[in-house]
Formats: structure tokens, sequence, C-alpha cells
């Protein structure tokens, strides 16, 4: 029988995990704007941590992206600790409501995010074979502006809805 209390309590105890929305941050300045960050050159620089807290690796990033008023093109290059490197291109169109809309390879499906005041937040599934691992995470992924040109990023990593790690970094737009 406790089996069963624990599985029904499950959902109320994952309940209580969820972070604040993103609107709660719609009186914060600077105002973030996906397509103004993200057009031109950005350097980013982060950690991986474990769900314990200890660093996995360390980043670099340099982000390149050019926004035509309806698509923004984003390239990513990351150089970590362990000197791999990754690629990534994404594409992000707007739809009419305001959700961000982003794609590519390395993502099930498409990311889902909402600007509101200096916060962004967007939701994907991260496919980690480009990483040498066989399955995938699901993030929230949180950036917030926090001056002009100065951008915090926090992404949360779960599976099966339990914390897999976090990443932090600080990306500065030229």
């Amino acid at each position: 029988m406790r089996p069963m209390l624990v599985l029904l309590a499950l959902p109320l105890l994952m309940a209580g995990c969820a972070r604040q929305p993103v609107t709660a941050f719609a009186d914060r300045t600077p105002q973030f704007h996906v397509e103004d960050f993200y057009n031109g050159h950005s350097r980013g620089y982060g950690f991986f941590f474990s769900r314990g807290g200890d660093v996995v690796k360390q980043f670099t990033a340099d982000e390149n992206g050019t926004w035509d008023g309806q698509v923004l093109h984003l390239h990513e290059h990351y150089l970590f600790s362990d000197n791999t490197t990754q690629d990534r291109d994404w594409t992000y169109t707007k739809d009419p409501d305001g959700t961000w809309i982003g794609r590519t390879p390395d993502v099930v499906g498409v990311t889902r995010g909402r600007e509101s005041g200096n916060a962004y937040r967007m939701h994907y599934t991260f496919n980690l074979k480009s990483s040498g691992s066989d399955h995938t995470l699901d993030f929230d992924d949180w950036q917030w502006m926090v001056a002009p040109k100065i951008m915090m990023n926090r992404a949360w990593g779960t599976k099966l809805g339990f914390e897999f790690g976090e990443i932090e970094a600080t990306f500065i737009h030229d």
C-alpha cells in the first residue's frame, strides 16, 4: 500500500518544484528581446553542474546570429574544458501570440519560449547523442538581461521528472 501512496503523492511533490512564470519579470528591465540580443555576436562563459552540484565541465561559447525581421538564424560554437567542441545551428520564428519557436537537429520537436520584461524562458527536449550519450533530457531554460548587452542563462535538465543537472552561463553581446 505504501508504494501506491508514494505514486499518488509524486505529482504533488513535483508541483512544489515548479518555477515561477516568466510573467513574474514583466516590470523588470532592461527588456529582453530575443531578436535584438541574438542579432550579431555574443560570447558566453559557463559551467555544467551535476545533480549534486559538482562542476562537470566548463565552456566558452561564441554565438553569431542574424535577424531578417522574420527569422532569426543563430550559430553556436562551444569549446569545452576537455577540449571537445560542438556546433549548433538554430532557426527561430515568432508566432502571432508572441511565442518563439526554435528548431535545431539536437532538439526533439521544437523549443517554445516567451519573453516578459527582462526574462526569456523556453522549454525543450534535447537529444544528447551529439554529446556521446544515448538519451534525452527535458530543459527549463531561463535567460535574463541583467544590464544592457549582458545576459545570464540558467537551465535545468530533467529526466523522467527528476533533476539531472544544471547549466549556468553569462553572455556578453558585442
